[in-house]
């Protein structure tokens, strides 16, 4: 009896469980998204890789730690944009 009580609180939406629950995995997430950002700086600090690539007259150049910042850039979005835009719609 008691573990089919404890699955009803679970699919309920505003239990806090579900919340403690989405905050632990997005935090998770974002960890994870933050670590390889700075494996990526690091790699892209010591080692050296440039793109380049025009086209019709537009140049993009891209240095060797920018793919790092992008990965930081996406664990903060997540935490500051996703977190409580998640939060709220439960």
């Amino acid at each position: 009896m008691e573990g089919n009580q404890n699955s009803r609180l679970l699919s309920r939406r505003d239990s806090g469980e579900l919340r403690a629950l989405t905050v632990v995995f997005l935090c998770f997430v974002s960890a994870l998204f933050g670590y390889f950002g700075w494996f990526l700086v690091k790699q892209g600090t010591s080692g050296q890789w440039i793109i380049n690539s025009s086209f019709k007259g537009w140049t993009l150049y891209i240095t060797s730690i920018s793919p790092g910042l992008l990965v930081f850039l996406f664990a903060t979005i997540i935490l500051i944009w996703g977190l409580p835009k998640t939060l709220k719609n439960l």
